[in-house]
């Protein structure tokens, strides 16, 4: 079965614009506030908020805070390397926290907003082990392999767009679900976009710091080569996502509660790669024992000035992730899925670097500066955005002509007398 192939039976549609007999039953919350014309009635149901607005509200949040999760990391992994901690015990805590925030809105959501709301998993126990594993998988090899010396900035940014071919692929694998020829066209048109926004990096053409410390002709290769499979996991994790956040009783905050939780169960039984020659940071337990403790210390005081402010750096990185997570999911369940939020996070990538022609970070002064710089990386970039963002307005709409022609179908072969 071809890619581009989408059989009757497995049509995506928007859930916003299924009705009934879709069996997709929407969070009561977004439900009472969504526009859903086409819901099998004979005439348009008025709604507070129309879906084109919803989806454009969720596109625009994710980009926001995925870009706020993208500038603070090397923030706060620049920070944690300079006290003393390492990447690894970065990861742990921060997995730590992230549970114990998801947990804390969870109970106070139920309590104070939604009392119906359940803590019982929405989700089968063997995908929210894929969900907790595969996003383990992906902070290992893309943290691990992240650093200027051993993947260059300008490759980065290319290798990172793999996300969207892998979602198209184990899209089709898991949910048997394809795309069509005008949509892959936009993917194709984006892939192209996010190449000459790094074309500065590739060329070392002015203002796009391309250095690289590394020597070593088989590290070029390794790294870059574990840089991109860190975000093969990430296309099994939107894929698994869409099929069940576009299930019955799916609800976004208590599927990403839980996958918190078991991604805690899997990362920390994976210690032991930070113990790797040439690919961990540790070289015996005693010295991880001690790159933890700093690390944790500097978690919990602000009095100690050697941390450099670490701990409100930390919570700046978790206020981002938490936000682009649960934005990123919404996005999924709400929108069209899968392909279409990895495409809207393709904005991210020009959107930091645009960021960090604005502001400059030196870990080892501590010091976070405006420093703007505008030059040919800028124009690179800013050209990039212009071709993004209308691809991204045209795929989505693309995406609910495509709906909307399939649901009408139904319509008619449904009830005959409506043509």
């Amino acid at each position: 079965m071809s890619l581009l192939r989408v059989d009757e039976e497995t049509e995506e549609k928007s859930p916003l614009l299924s009705g009934k007999k879709s069996g997709v039953q929407q969070d009561d919350i977004l439900r009472n506030v969504v526009s859903d014309p086409y819901d099998g009635a004979s005439k348009p149901k008025p709604r507070f908020v129309s879906r084109g607005t919803l989806n454009i509200f969720l596109a625009v949040m994710n980009v926001v805070w995925n870009v706020l999760m993208n500038v603070s990391l090397p923030v706060y992994a620049g920070t944690m390397n300079v006290i003393g901690s390492d990447t690894f015990a970065l990861l742990m805590i921060c997995n730590i926290w992230f549970m114990i925030v998801f947990v804390v809105v969870m109970v106070l959501i139920k309590y104070t907003i939604k009392k119906d709301l359940s803590f019982k998993p929405c989700a089968a126990w063997k995908w929210l082990f894929v969900m907790g594993l595969t996003t383990t998988l992906n902070g290992i090899f893309v943290v691990f392999s992240s650093p200027p010396d051993r993947t260059p900035p300008y490759l980065q940014g290319i290798l990172a767009t793999t996300s969207i071919p892998f979602t198209v692929f184990f899209r089709f694998l898991i949910l048997k679900k394809g795309i069509s020829f005008k949509r892959l066209v936009c993917v194709g048109v984006v892939l192209i976009a996010l190449f000459i926004t790094v074309e500065p990096q590739i060329w070392n053409l002015d203002g796009s710091s391309n250095s690289s410390s590394t020597t070593s002709t088989l590290a070029r290769i390794l790294w870059p080569m574990a840089f991109a499979i860190g975000f093969l996991p990430i296309g099994v994790q939107n894929a698994v996502c869409e099929r069940v956040l576009k299930s019955d009783e799916a609800h976004s905050f208590n599927f990403l509660m839980w996958t918190q939780v078991f991604q805690i169960l899997t990362i920390f039984p994976m210690f032991w790669v930070d113990f790797i020659p040439g690919f961990g940071e540790a070289s015996s337990i005693h010295q991880f024992g001690d790159k933890l403790s700093r690390g944790i210390h500097c978690t919990f005081t602000l009095a100690d000035p050697s941390c450099n402010g670490l701990m409100g750096k930390m919570w700046l990185f978790i206020v981002g992730y938490c936000m682009a997570n649960l934005f990123q999911f919404l996005l999924i369940e709400y929108a069209e899925g899968a392909v279409y939020a990895v495409v809207v996070q393709s904005l991210v990538t020009p959107s930091a670097t645009l960021f960090w022609t604005l502001f400059k970070f030196q870990a080892g002064k501590d010091h976070f500066f405006w420093s703007p710089q505008f030059n040919i990386t800028t124009a690179f970039t800013l050209g990039g955005l212009c071709i993004l963002v209308p691809t991204i307005i045209m795929y989505n709409y693309f995406s609910r002509i495509e709906a909307k022609e399939k649901l009408d179908q139904e319509i008619i072969i449904d009830n005959p007398s409506a043509i």
